[in-house]
């Protein structure tokens, strides 16, 4: 079962709270992206059901997007989703992710995301800003770094 990435939003905005840390829009947006690229890479799922689309300045996804925008710059608060399918194996998930992208500032981790030939730059020279990024073109992206990494634990 996937969950809302409005869902995912909350919980970063929750860990940040607690970590008295500030995450921008644009952070939110990374982080849902980056987590739901992992995750189908690791897990061969979505991790939420949400379309993301190329726009101008990277990946987003727009329910998240138009659902904290009304909160400015930097979201505070959590917003009603109706129901919560944050399990625990995927709060361990984001717990990780969060530890490894959380504290990134919001440039750097927009800046991982718009490699050329990754996901957004692809969708976006084929069809035009705001075409839906497939999960298919995310998931492999995101193999191609789990397989870097895993490579590059053997050239020590």
């Amino acid at each position: 079962m996937t969950c809302d990435a409005r869902e995912i939003a909350n919980w970063n905005i929750e860990c940040s709270l607690k970590d008295n840390k500030e995450l921008t829009i644009m952070s939110l947006l990374k982080l849902a992206y980056i987590s739901h690229g992992w995750f189908l890479a690791l897990h061969d799922r979505p991790l939420f059901h949400n379309p993301i689309e190329a726009w101008k300045f990277g990946p987003v996804v727009p329910d998240i997007y138009f659902s904290f925008k009304k909160q400015g710059k930097i979201p505070r608060q959590k917003i009603d989703t109706k129901k919560n399918m944050i399990d625990g194996m995927i709060d361990d998930f984001l717990e990780q992710i969060y530890f490894i992208y959380g504290s990134m500032p919001a440039f750097k981790l927009s800046k991982l995301t718009h490699v050329t030939g990754g996901p957004w730059d692809i969708t976006r020279k084929l069809g035009g800003f705001y075409t839906p990024i497939p999960d298919e073109l995310i998931k492999q992206h995101y193999l191609s770094k789990k397989f870097q990494a895993e490579l590059s634990k053997y050239d020590h």
